[in-house]
């Protein structure tokens, strides 16, 4: 092998441990998103990100949007709390959870 060509391993290794940075960061939010709501709705997050100063959260159905919706101050008030980069709107809509692996 020539030295023009670097090894797989070294130039993908970095990339798929930033990406696995990211997904830990994102499952994160989306657990402090269900631990802030204390309805029933928290069950029906399915993810959450931030998008500049914008939290966007994905429902598994459109009836649950307009709960979380409701809880918006509340939620983002114990985001900014526990150290979120500052949040000042919440973005809701309807998402999917994924399904098992045996389901097709």
């Amino acid at each position: 092998m020539t030295d023009r060509f670097k090894p797989l391993s070294g130039t993908v290794g970095p990339l798929f441990a930033q990406l696995e940075q990211r997904v830990a960061a994102h499952v994160e939010l989306t657990e402090r998103v269900r631990a802030a709501l204390t309805g029933p709705e928290k069950d029906h997050v399915v993810s959450a990100s931030c998008r500049d100063d914008t939290l966007v959260v994905l429902a598994d159905s459109a009836a649950w949007c307009p709960q979380i919706r409701y809880a918006q101050t509340q939620l983002l008030e114990l985001l900014n709390g526990c150290g979120e980069s500052k949040v000042t709107k919440l973005k809701v809509r309807v998402g999917r959870k994924p399904r098992a692996p045996n389901q097709q």
